[in-house]
């Protein structure tokens, strides 16, 4: 059985992410990162503290950069295609990716918010340039 270490050295950070990244890679199907800690002997908190303690570290911050890509990569485009539960993706891509739902005040209109996608909107359309404006 694989013991959890103690310290978390540059040279064993960099083997966990290159084994991570491998396993994501190599399992098409994993769309969250605690799956991957599952056999970890370690929590996946270890990662944001990865992240954190070698922040300034390019090749780390990189890796762990690209796991968090594929992974919101995949679970976006598995919510698109309906293979995933669609409330599920929302609150994994808000909980983990900073994903929000944004709504901006038009000043014009009185203040009052509207979506900035999707939906229908009653937002006057006198600032829009289109051929007809002139410049």
């Amino acid at each position: 059985m694989i013991t959890k270490p103690t310290i978390y050295t540059e040279k064993l950070v960099k083997k966990e992410l290159k084994s991570i990244l491998d396993f994501i890679l190599n399992n098409k199907e994993v769309v969250y990162l605690g799956e991957v800690f599952e056999d970890r002997p370690y929590p996946r908190q270890c990662f944001s503290e990865w992240a954190e303690k070698f922040k300034n570290n390019e090749q780390i911050s990189d890796t762990i950069k690209r796991i968090k890509d594929i992974l919101e990569s995949r679970v976006n485009i598995g919510g698109l295609r309906q293979k995933l539960n669609a409330t599920m993706v929302i609150f994994n891509l808000k909980n983990n990716y900073n994903w929000k739902d944004k709504t901006e005040t038009d000043l014009t209109t009185g203040g009052k918010p509207f979506p900035i996608l999707g939906g229908k909107t009653n937002v006057p359309n006198n600032n829009i340039i289109n051929k007809d404006t002139p410049t």
